[in-house]
């Protein structure tokens, strides 16, 4: 089906100055005048009982209608005029997610005659208070759990709808406010204010008139003809200007918004199934706006066969905010038929004017897909062709007469000059080229042209001859490495391809791109990143390339210096100075004591990166030949064409070198011993005792007895937040999520935090110290602590408000142990220090059955398999009992010669033999490996001792399995005296052995992906050894 003909102006050539000026800044108010707002309430009143809101729940949705929702937001503005907050107001919102209640905010604050101003909820306080002052908002209305310090806000009041609290604050004034950023009246009929991401340049504020963002949603209305049979997904984040159109999209038609508990983050299967739910009683959604990057999270098999098909409810799809998908790509989502039925829509747009401007319906899967042509009859189309005159690309600016946003640090910058046409043009930041019926396509981004060895490179242009090269289910970015001035090919593949898959369709792309196009290095990822808006993360990206593409002769070096002992470069030029005999990097590979197998090991750790394989055969010869000094080997390999990846490693076969005339044949590599490196340290002023959490692999958490609590990048050990509690942390952390952790403090507080920026979320007071993990239940819905508190040690908290659901007191004394959770049976085994033990269930905290040791119990219990009837657990008094899960009774004992502290980790089948192995830290300075064998029945349980290992000082810290390839599974074990061990988990023995400068209490964690440790000392530091 045809777009309508619209009447397309293009203006070419004009001169730059010209092109950011902001015409006539006080909007027309024709529009506003003669017709209602479409979010009055006496507007969407005559909606009644059509759904507004629809939350997606079991067993049943949640339904608000418009009549319903009218109510409450009358209810809402009396709250607002109680509060004395005046019309024209700015408030800001700080929301969690899409909520019902954040809904109905936002209805009453345009109700109110106040604009909204969107925040991010992982903001700080100051930074909030600092950016509110900037736009010169007022007011601020949280929900939920979210909280705000009162250093810079002051509590006016709160309100409840839908058993949601919503909490609003008023700015406190001080005498360095920074100054408000708009030097002019803001406009009439302020709709909302909202901040850019920095896509077209540095981060902007954006003052949106009614004006502006009413005829975009009246015109997308009549193209996509959207009516009140229609559900659209309301699941852009509220600082993203498109959430704007599904929200008003639904209020001008009186269509319905569903909601979705869950997050495209966090689970896109689920979103998935809330969307198009397998229940046919439950409506799906008929409106789905998205970015490519983020509706490539579903994966092309469902777009296939759950969205992009004839059966699915899914009326109208619009892509935008990125480039559109390729052609190839398409036609692995979706039969061409299906475009007979639904709108699959390319649409384009600034937030500068907000929001969209093109759309294109496609029309097939066979031609490429334009930008497409004005939403509105009064948008203007400037292209600003390229200085050089040859380029065939052009800027592209948008403007448009009527629909004008105010953007104080452009528009306060520039004379306000008039052309006759009252145009207000906004530059995109976007190259397009343009046919000579005006058809526009998107080319690149204007600031992707980067220098690399004196030649000017399009990175946009090396990303679609690459992706010509690929499969249609990968994609590729490339992006600009400036500290080493590389360029890194990033290549998305759904499957894990083997080095040779790899170095075969790198070779193949290196030899259909020009010399100059050619990109430095290649890494093979899994998934893109995604920023909190959904569109591709090149900052995140970066990061994550970083580690990968190191530089070859950076290799090279490491094993120089580690391996070889050579002297560094600055010895070197002092030696050549006294004339001294060749050294450092004038020496060749064998003077600096390489041999062949050095040669060889090199080759293989280098080799498997390179592209090609004359560079991985000439590097070997390069190395053998003691005429090429070290330094012209090094300048070789800054020129080698590399390729990494990042899915997880596999087994490195075994096998003998030999060689042969036609070159380099690596047959086998001895298995190296593994050691431990010294990657990074951070400072925490006293000792770190608290056990170290990961999480995805992403973020390391840790606290200590400095009461500060920090979060690093488990890479780099850059930190990424730090939080300050009023008392000593020994507590191990527990993440909720990426944005959402809780630790116990010794203050009797369990503290919620953000890991990302610091931002302490929830508080709740325990009524002792806390030193147990506390424990997030299976169904994510509930938080379990244990205590020190007299009155009750164990409490079982809502994951969502943090509520008291229930409290007890099991046994006389605290509870040091973490909780252990049946898994499928809603119960958990908690140890006390008076040697009690207890089956409670999770549901109601009633005690199913309780057993009792002659001794207190530090250890935190673990199932002997999964599954299992079967739990362990050990006294102190160095005894380690298997115990039935159904009434706690003892099955088996074993007796160590010194007390346990440490905590019990299981070994689970396949192992040798089929049996669960148990392995522990003792008192008598023993790591302990027992092999669990159940009698018939399962009745009895035997202990038998596999390998006991002295390690030379008391081990109070648990033990960690390693599962590191070549080596297999190895035991990481710290001592009290600062020691630390690796043990063969096989043989028992010890592979490698080191001492830190301090004593070490702090059980480690392990990262697989990065092969890393990380460990705190009583030297006051965590450090991150790699293997």
């Amino acid at each position: 089906m045809e777009a309508p003909e619209i009447k397309l102006e293009i203006v070419d050539d004009v001169p730059p100055e010209d092109n950011q000026s902001s015409q006539k800044l006080e909007p027309k108010e024709t529009f506003a005048k003669h017709q209602e707002k479409l979010y009055e309430i006496n507007r969407i009143q005559a909606f009644k009982d059509v759904p507004f809101l629809l939350k997606r729940m079991e067993p049943e949705d949640m339904t608000v209608t418009y009549g319903e929702a009218v109510e409450k937001v009358q209810t809402m503005l009396n709250f607002l005029k109680s509060n004395q907050v005046p019309e024209g107001a700015g408030i800001a919102l700080r929301i969690t997610e899409h909520t019902p209640t954040s809904c109905l905010l936002i209805l009453t604050i345009l109700n109110h005659k106040c604009y909204f101003f969107p925040t991010d909820k992982m903001m700080l306080s100051q930074a909030l208070y600092e950016q509110m002052s900037l736009a010169g908002v007022e007011y601020l209305l949280v929900n939920k759990h979210l909280a705000v310090g009162t250093l810079n806000f002051i509590r006016l009041g709160c309100i409840t709808a839908f058993n949601e609290e919503c909490k609003l604050y008023k700015v406190k004034h001080k005498p360095t406010d920074a100054v408000v950023l708009a030097k002019r009246t803001l406009p009439p009929n302020m709709c909302y204010t909202i901040t850019t991401t920095g896509s077209t340049g540095c981060p902007k504020l954006i003052y949106v008139p009614y004006e502006c963002i009413a005829p975009n949603i009246v015109a997308l209305s009549q193209k996509l003809n959207v009516s009140m049979a229609d559900i659209i997904y309301l699941g852009t984040p509220c600082t993203f200007d498109p959430f704007v159109v599904e929200f008003f999209l639904a209020l001008q038609n009186g269509a319905t918004l569903l909601i979705s508990r869950h997050s495209m983050r966090d689970s896109p299967s689920k979103v998935l199934s809330d969307l198009f739910p397998d229940n046919l009683s439950k409506p799906g959604i008929s409106i789905l706006q998205m970015t490519p990057s983020l509706f490539r999270q579903f994966g092309a098999t469902s777009i296939r066969d759950r969205i992009l098909v004839n059966s699915s409810s899914l009326r109208v799809l619009l892509l935008g905010g990125e480039t559109f998908p390729s052609n190839a790509e398409l036609i692995t989502w979706m039969n061409p038929c299906v475009l007979l039925q639904k709108h699959i829509c390319n649409i384009y747009g600034i937030t500068e004017l907000s929001c969209w401007s093109l759309l294109h319906i496609v029309q097939s899967l066979q031609t490429q897909v334009p930008l497409g042509k004005p939403i509105e009859d009064d948008t203007v189309l400037r292209i600003q062709w390229q200085d050089d005159g040859d380029s065939p690309n052009g800027e592209l600016f948008l403007g448009s007469a009527s629909r004008r946003c105010y953007i104080p640090e452009i528009d306060d910058a520039v004379e306000t000059a008039r052309e006759n046409s009252g145009v207000c043009f906004r530059a995109t930041g976007d190259l397009v080229t343009r046919l000579k019926d005006g058809t526009l396509f998107y080319e690149e981004r204007a600031n992707d042209v980067v220098k690399r060895a004196g030649n000017r490179i399009s990175l946009g242009s090396m990303t679609r001859k690459i992706q010509k090269c690929l499969l249609s289910s990968e994609l590729v970015t490339c992006i600009w490495l400036e500290d080493l001035q590389k360029v890194i090919c990033c290549i998305r593949t759904p499957l894990s391809k083997s080095r040779v898959q790899q170095r075969a369709q790198t070779f193949d792309i290196l030899s259909k791109v020009s010399i100059a196009e050619q990109p430095d290095r290649f890494i093979y990822l899994q998934n893109f990143p995604c920023n909190v808006h959904g569109k591709l993360d090149k900052q995140q990206l970066l990061k994550e390339c970083i580690p990968l593409a190191q530089p070859a002769q950076e290799i090279l070096k490491s094993y120089l210096h580690d391996r070889l002992e050579c002297v560094e470069e600055t010895e070197a030029k002092r030696q050549r100075l006294e004339g001294s005999n060749p050294s450092g990097y004038d020496l060749s590979f064998r003077q600096a004591g390489g041999t062949s197998f050095h040669a060889i090991t090199i080759c293989r750790e280098i080799g498997q990166q390179m592209c090609i394989d004359d560079e991985q055969r000439h590097l070997f010869e390069m190395l053998l030949d003691e005429n090429v000094p070290l330094r012209t080997v090094i300048r070789f390999l800054d020129t080698a064409k590399l390729v990494a990846t990042n899915f997880k490693r596999k087994p490195v076969e075994q096998a003998v070198v030999s060689s042969c005339p036609a070159g380099l044949v690596i047959k086998r590599i001895e298995q190296p011993v593994p050691k431990l490196l010294f990657h990074w340290k951070a400072n925490f002023e006293k000792c770190v005792d608290s056990p170290v959490t990961e999480y995805e692999g992403r973020y390391i958490c840790v606290g200590a007895h400095s009461k500060i609590l920090r979060t690093f990048d488990p890479r780099t050990g850059i930190e990424q937040s730090i939080v300050r509690l009023p008392d000593r942390i020994e507590c191990k952390v527990t993440f909720l999520s990426e944005q959402l952790a809780m630790v116990g403090c010794y203050d009797g507080c369990l503290y919620g935090f953000n890991p990302q920026n610091g931002d302490i979320v929830f508080r709740v007071g325990i009524g002792g110290m806390i030193k147990s993990q506390p424990l997030l239940t299976a169904d994510g819905r509930r938080i379990i602590v244990c205590s020190y508190a007299e009155d009750y040690n164990v409490y079982c908290l809502s994951a969502e408000r943090q509520e008291v659901l229930w409290c007890l007191k099991i046994g006389e004394k605290p509870i040091f142990a973490s909780p252990l959770e049946l898994a499928g049976e809603q119960s958990l085994i908690i140890c006390t220090l008076d040697g009690s033990y207890s089956r409670v269930a999770i549901t109601d905290g009633s005690v199913e059955w309780t057993q009792k040791l002659r001794e207190p119990i530090f250890s935190t219990p673990v199932l002997m398999e999964p599954k299992s009837n079967i739990f362990l657990s050990a006294e102190v008094a160095g005894r380690v009992h298997a115990c039935h899960v159904g009434n706690g009774k003892i099955l088996g004992t074993y007796n160590t010669e010194g007390n346990i502290f440490s905590s019990l980790v299981v070994k689970t089948p396949p192992t040798l033999m089929g049996h669960a192995f148990v392995v522990f830290g003792c008192i008598d300075q023993h790591v302990y490996c027992l092999r669990c064998k159940t009698g018939y029945g399962r009745t009895s349980v035997d202990f038998e001792l596999l390998w006991r290992i002295k390690v030379g000082a008391p081990i109070y810290a648990t033990p960690s399995l390693l599962t590191v390839q070549p080596y297999g599974v190895l035991v990481w074990c710290a001592a009290t005296d600062g020691r630390v061990v690796l043990i063969d988990f096989g043989k028992g023995e010890i592979q490698w052995s080191d001492k830190l400068p301090g004593e070490v209490f702090s059980s480690a964690c392990y990262i697989e992906s990065l092969r890393r440790v990380y460990v705190g000392c009583r030297d006051n530091f965590l450090y991150c050894l790699g293997i």
